[in-house]
């Protein structure tokens, strides 16, 4: 009889979805098992782009640095189009700084699939219970209907088949253990597995979404485009910006990579009869490109990838199915147009959202009971299905502001560009998301679409302030780690010259520190806290002391003293000027405001420094307070 192994967590598909996924899991004891059935990473092609909302993400896990090392930073966007004295060719428009204000910061940088991939499976390895196979598949899935509503039981059991190769032959399998034939041939094992949760990362032709009868709703592209990486031999003279070749017969996308490469988006067939993308071949791309960019030359040097496609603007009809066990992500649930640079973007959101949930369900202490744990899970198709539906519709309509010339181009394009950074996500009231006492629905919230601002629902933008303790600068995302844990951002406003703010600050830091009447179960056990209390001051740093304040914002250990880096302060800093928190965020300083951040970033409550009663509701309808 055939052994079955028992896991936390399978992901099928170890693309960027699943490895941004499996990264929630580090430092716990969730047991999560990957599988892909590629004999090894990604090594070449594919995606690219990545948003500053999807490196944030990296900094929270701790790989920021190293993916911003090799990415390549893109400052300018160049807009042509056909002459205007009625000669053939194409001449520059426009020139627009790739840049929004509100995010002070660099909007979007060029990094390939192959060695974002690589940085999140490295985090990955030091972590005895996350493994991940490749050369597997699953043939087989059932779900027990009858244990979905039981807790500490495993509903989800898959068949998977390990088809097993010569060490030799796949240097890159990080588990291969699996004898092989003597020849060194192929092998297949097979493998069962029970598992509380199953996860669906497996892309655009997903066996995941299949099997659990999830439809895909909308309609294929009109279009064929090639996609090719090279080294450009031109005299075409924006090459190293990104540029937007407007031309009768279509739109070029260019954008530029490292050592002297671009990626080229480029629009060969379209209309209702179109041929099938496998037979399109590398010339017949490259002669499409050379008349769009005509006059000017495109010879081609050292090619790294190339690829035809046809895209379907897709969204799945569900995100989760079987009672919140089974889920599909990134391109398993919707499929668009490279063309906005939102595919693994979108794919890793997605993750990033449904990650930290499924780790406050899974963990150990402070266990949210079944009733609890569904309706958080739940919240995963009620956020992000929404957004995967208006990036379809922003997909259909984005290619337009390109095909004549607009008087307002100006301001629909930075909206256009505000919109793929992520400014526009705002996800519905739910137990994740609660409104303020006075506002009933999220429309009274006031139109805040595309602002860094502090609404309930969104992103907490980013922002530079520095430590109380040091005045060692810091940007708030980095700060928040990805470790499952909830902050409780106080904004205290200037606390030296206002004593109802000292006062304030004072009766809320006992609240929070209070385990029989506030917040003390959640927030006591340092760094192994569900929440993390921080504060962001306005006041002249030498007239606050740090260890004047309650202890909860500067926690003792008697293993390693206190924790200075709770506090910070909107001051300018020594060597990167001032972050002007207060006036970014429009926080009134005389008044202050207190946050309640998820583990995601993104903002679940904002209340009065004194609404203590709110901090305790946010968390008793979660189901984090025991009764």
């Amino acid at each position: 009889m055939m052994e079955v192994k028992t896991v936390d967590i399978l992901i099928i598909g170890a693309g960027p979805a699943g490895l941004a996924l499996a990264n929630w899991f580090r430092n716990s004891s969730i047991n999560v098992l990957l599988v892909d059935k590629k004999p090894g990473p990604t090594r070449r092609g594919k995606a690219e782009g990545l948003k500053s909302t999807t490196n944030e993400i990296f900094d929270s896990y701790g790989i920021g640095p190293q993916i911003a090392t090799e990415s390549w930073r893109l400052e300018e966007i160049a807009i042509w189009g056909q002459k205007k004295d009625g000669k053939s060719g194409i001449e520059r428009e426009q020139l627009i700084q790739d840049k929004v204000e509100e995010l002070g910061k660099v909007r979007e940088t060029m990094l390939q699939q192959s060695r974002v991939e690589y940085h999140m499976q490295q985090n990955l390895l030091s972590h005895r219970n996350i493994t991940i196979q490749y050369n597997t598949q699953p043939v087989d899935v059932n779900v027990d209907e009858s244990l979905l509503h039981e807790d500490e039981v495993y509903p989800v059991e898959v068949l998977l088949v390990k088809t097993q190769v010569h060490p030799e032959a796949s240097s890159n399998i990080l588990e291969n253990s699996t004898p092989y034939t003597a020849d060194g041939a192929a092998k297949e094992v097979e493998e069962r597995i029970r598992a509380r949760y199953i996860v669906g990362c497996d892309g655009a032709h997903s066996w995941l979404r299949k099997q659990l009868q999830v439809q895909l709703e909308g309609d294929l592209t009109d279009s064929v485009f090639g996609v090719v990486d090279l080294i450009p031999k031109s005299n075409f003279p924006d090459l190293r910006r990104v540029c937007y070749l407007r031309a009768s017969t279509g739109t070029i996308l260019l954008v530029p990579r490292s050592n002297k490469e671009v990626r080229l988006y480029i629009p060969v067939e379209s209309g209702s009869s179109l041929s099938d993308p496998k037979e399109l071949t590398f010339d017949r791309i490259i002669d499409a490109a050379r008349k769009i960019m005509s006059p000017y030359t495109l010879e081609v040097g050292a090619v790294s990838w190339w690829s035809a496609y046809r895209v379907g603007q897709r969204v799945g009809s569900h995100f989760s199915r079987h009672n919140e066990r089974a889920f599909l992500v990134g391109d398993a649930v919707h499929t668009h147009s490279p063309k906005a640079g939102q595919g693994m973007n979108t794919s890793i959101q997605d993750a990033y959202n449904l990650g930290w949930k499924l780790r406050l369900v899974l963990q150990p202490h402070h266990k949210l009971d079944s009733d609890a744990s569904r309706r958080l899970l739940a919240t995963y198709e009620s956020e992000r299905r929404p957004v995967a539906q208006d990036l379809i519709s922003f997909d259909r309509g984005y290619l337009k502001l390109f095909a004549a010339p607009s008087s307002q181009f100006d301001t629909e394009f930075l909206q256009a560009i505000k919109f793929t950074t992520g400014l526009s996500i705002r996800y519905p009231p739910s137990c994740a998301v609660q409104l303020p006492k006075v506002v009933q629905t999220a429309e009274k919230l006031g139109p805040s679409l595309l602002k860094a601002d502090l609404v309930p629902g969104k992103r907490l933008p980013d922002f530079q302030a520095v430590y109380q303790a040091d005045g060692i600068t810091t940007w708030i995302h980095k700060r928040l780690q990805a470790t499952g844990c909830f902050r409780v951002i106080v904004f205290a406003g200037d606390l030296a010259a206002h004593q109802h703010l000292s006062t304030n600050v004072q009766k809320l830091g006992e609240y929070l520190a209070d385990p029989e009447n506030g917040l003390g179960q959640l927030t006591a056990g340092g760094e192994a806290a569900p929440v993390e209390v921080l504060m962001v001051h306005s006041a002249n740093r030498e007239k606050v002391e740090l260890l004047e304040l309650p202890e909860v914002f500067r926690p003792w250990s008697d293993n390693d003293g206190y924790d200075y880096w709770r506090v910070l302060a909107d001051a300018e800093s020594v060597h990167e000027g001032h972050g002007r928190v207060y006036e970014r965020l429009e926080t009134d300083p005389e008044k202050g405001r207190t946050l309640v951040v998820r583990p995601d970033g993104y903002i679940g409550a904002v209340l009065d420094v004194d609404d203590f009663e709110g901090v305790g509701k946010y968390f008793n309808e979660l189901g984090m307070l025991s009764k």
